[in-house]
């Protein structure tokens, strides 16, 4: 339509056209020259974009205006090189965009690739199920980034923004888990302790060594899980909670020479109510309620028990009379 209009003009309507065809030219050479400097200053600075993008920016470039001979013929050419400079400009502004996202991304994505591969070795035996996807996120990660050559730069740009989002929360997930196992482990320590604690206080001084050694050793374990808390690291949650139930084995064993069987089984269910974070105040029936349920006696037998237990000093309810 345009260039039928073209046709049509006066020679000065034609002269105007040219010059406001050739000053909108001149500002999209001067827009094109911008983004295109722009890209190649970054894809050059940055090798893991340089890998990718080399080619494609050597492969940019702008076309000179055109300069034919009749003033008709000029102003037909200019409108046909506006509209490649149009789609020039479109394709550079993309570009620019997809390489501002990979050269943000590109080095989040490197380290959560590295945390996660660490996460992958941690959560092994800590959730197996976690590990495997770990893993398979991980290998479907590095088909991304060795596939991203090959891919579009834009669409490569948001692949690889949804994989950071979707690792990050994957990363949150291991994390929970872990410091849950963690937690757990560290829950019964806390109950283990106090059981062989109670241990120690009733048994007779030639029985105290091998207590004494399991206490050592309870204190060892504690250790590690501090560490372990502190700074996350692969290990086996069943051998720990194993050692742990040898430990409290024998603590259950030694109480249960030193109080009846039916006093061990409730001293062992009221232990187990304070060490499960439950420290809170009970009414008498909600407490005797409490253990006759774990521990499977009577609630007359449970009140009988608690009383003889805390006169021993094998327990210490609080009462508080009002």
């Amino acid at each position: 339509m345009e260039r039928v209009l073209l046709e049509q003009k006066s020679r000065k309507e034609l002269l105007d056209y040219i010059v406001s065809s050739g000053s909108r030219a001149r500002e999209k050479i001067a827009e094109a020259e911008r983004l295109l400097s722009f890209v190649r200053s970054r894809v050059e600075g940055n090798p893991r974009l340089k890998e990718l993008l080399g080619r494609l920016t050597e492969s940019l470039w702008i076309p000179d205006p055109p300069l034919p001979g009749s003033a008709e013929e000029i102003g037909k050419r200019l409108e046909e090189y506006e509209k490649h400079l149009d789609t020039l400009l479109e394709k550079l502004k993309a570009l620019s965009l997809a390489v501002e996202v990979l050269e943000r991304v590109l080095p989040e994505v490197d380290k959560l690739k590295e945390r996660l591969e660490r996460w992958a070795q941690v959560m092994r035996d800590v959730s197996p199920p976690l590990h495997l996807e770990l893993s398979k996120f991980l290998a479907r990660l590095n088909r991304v980034l060795q596939g991203l050559p090959s891919l579009e730069v834009e669409k490569g740009a948001e692949v690889l923004k949804s994989l950071l989002e979707s690792g990050e929360q994957l990363e949150a997930k291991a994390r929970a888990e872990y410091n849950k196992s963690v937690g757990l482990l560290m829950n019964e320590v806390i109950s283990v302790r106090e059981l062989l604690g109670k241990a120690l206080s009733v048994s007779y001084p030639h029985d105290r060594f091998e207590l004494e050694e399991g206490m050592k050793k309870l204190s060892e374990v504690e250790r590690l899980l501090q560490e372990l808390k502190k700074t996350p690291a692969p290990f086996s949650p069943p051998q720990v909670h194993a050692e742990l139930a040898r430990i409290r084995a024998l603590a259950s064993q030694r109480l249960s020479e030193a109080v009846k069987p039916s006093e061990a089984a409730v001293l062992e269910a009221y232990s187990k109510l304070a060490a499960g974070g439950e420290h809170r105040l009970y009414l008498l029936h909600e407490l005797v309620e409490s253990v006759s349920r774990r521990s499977g006696a009577t609630l007359e037998e449970t009140l009988a028990m608690l009383y003889e237990l805390s006169k021993k000093g094998l327990i210490k309810p609080l009462v508080k009379v009002s």
